[in-house]
């Protein structure tokens, strides 16, 4: 052992109480750094706990605000259900007398609709939105088995809830629906509608397309609006794009948004559009046969879009008979000056008559032609409906305008082929037509007349 130094005792022992005073001052410290975040975190519950009890204050408001809604909306079905105006009448509110007389009107139609229909009145709310003092109502009913849904709007007042006119600025957020050759632009109460409809068009104009040719047409847009307008129509802005009224104003089809009745006009503007775009939109005197067709091809493809009962027998039978490239050759060949013998030039038949075609719904706007001309007083072109180099068929045309009776509304109920002493080819046509008083059957007769029918009677 080496003897130390006074020194180095001193320094040694100095050293330990350096090394025992940093100990404590660390453990000083982690006790300091503790209650801090003691102080913090007691703090933060504090706020958590009132933030939470905020929140469920604001919730048992809503609920409660809600559920004063809901017992209005159920106090306001039970009136119509039970028949009392005067209870009904008291939840419509509004800054104007128009909306009180519409829902005094409204009264009156749901008491003869649970008259004359299996009507049921459920009461039955799909859906509800709030939005500060406004709120928005989806009501179902019942009507012959069919259900339905009634969009209601309505504003808090002091008094409480009132039904008050249909807010189009609380329809939603703006949305969108993709697909081949088309977008569906609506706003997010009418998504059930958009939703049915995407696909059901984009079959439409597949099918369309495949029949007439689509190489030059632009995507298509369908726009669901709440305003504007009251029935499907092209915007006069974008020829291609077709805005239609929401159906939330009135009744919604639950089972079926994209209901049969709104299916049929746009299937209409649609296959029309289609049919326009096929002839390069060529203008077409609406007296000639060639606007005739074209309007008869239009009506052809709306039906089979809604696979709906035959709207033109003539195209359709061309269809069955010469298949669906028929229908696109006589698109592609009509022109301005061309009459019914153009179905000669498709068919590759030397005449009409051995065509095979039926003649029902041409001959049946043939005749009721007549009373337009008559009554627009154009003589040239009801002569042409006539066989005028038969004395006989000329004078009763001249007769017939003259009197200036314009009999109708005339429908085609059965046509036969037949052939008069010469061999020329005839179709006799049974014809009813009505008027406000009566309705009467009589034959027409027309002849095959230089390669077009001409009435003969």
């Amino acid at each position: 052992m080496g003897l130390k130094l006074d020194w180095e005792i001193e320094a040694e022992q100095a050293q330990v109480r350096n090394v025992g005073e940093d100990v404590e001052s660390i453990r000083q410290r982690r006790r300091a750094r503790i209650r801090v975040l003691l102080v913090i975190l007691f703090v933060l519950l504090l706020f958590a706990a009132g933030a939470l009890a905020i929140v469920l204050r604001l919730r048992y408001v809503e609920s409660l605000i809600e559920d004063n809604l809901r017992n209005t909306v159920e106090a306001e079905v039970a009136a119509l259900r039970i028949g009392d105006r005067s209870a009904y009448l008291g939840i419509q509110r509004s800054a104007t007398e128009d909306w009180l007389h519409a829902q005094e009107r409204n009264f009156d139609a749901y008491q003869s609709l649970k008259t004359l229909q299996n009507t049921q009145l459920t009461g039955h709310i799909h859906n509800v939105t709030i939005d500060g003092n406004r709120a928005r109502v989806v009501v179902e009913e019942i009507i012959d088995g069919v259900p339905y849904a009634r969009v209601w709007f309505y504003w808090n007042y002091e008094d409480g809830w009132r039904h008050v006119p249909p807010d189009t600025t609380f329809w939603g957020e703006v949305r969108s629906l993709s697909g081949t050759g088309l977008t569906i632009r609506y706003r997010a109460l009418d998504e059930p509608l958009a939703a049915a409809m995407l696909p059901k068009v984009e079959a439409w104009l597949e099918d369309g397309c495949e029949i007439l040719g689509c190489a030059t047409l632009p995507s298509l847009t369908f726009e669901i609006v709440p305003t504007d307008v009251s029935e499907p129509l092209w915007s006069p802005a974008n020829p291609w794009s077709m805005q239609i009224p929401s159906p939330s104003i009135d009744r919604v089809r639950l089972d079926q948004p994209f209901s049969p009745s709104l299916q049929v006009p746009v299937a209409n503007l649609l296959a029309s559009r289609l049919v326009d775009q096929a002839v390069d939109n060529r203008q077409l005197d609406p007296y000639s046969d060639a606007a005739y067709l074209r309007r008869a091809a239009g009506d052809w493809l709306a039906g089979r879009f809604t696979e709906a009962q035959e709207q033109s027998v003539l195209v359709d039978s061309l269809a069955q008979i010469y298949g669906l490239d028929s229908v696109r050759r006589l698109l592609h060949l009509l022109q301005p000056e061309s009459d019914i013998q153009v179905l000669t030039e498709v068919t590759g038949m030397p005449s009409l008559d051995q065509t095979g075609l039926r003649w029902d719904d041409f001959l049946e706007w043939r005749l009721n032609l007549e009373s337009e001309l008559i009554l627009n007083r154009d003589e040239a072109n009801f002569l042409r409906l006539y066989d005028t180099g038969d004395e006989t068929a000329r004078t009763l045309a001249y007769n017939r305008f003259a009197q200036g009776v314009a009999p109708g509304p005339n429908e085609v109920v059965a046509v036969t082929a037949g052939t008069d002493a010469a061999g020329t080819p005839l179709l006799h046509v049974r014809v009813q037509t009505s008027n406000e008083i009566s309705l009467s059957e009589s034959e027409v007769v027309f002849r095959l007349v230089e390669g077009s029918w001409k009435r003969l009677n």
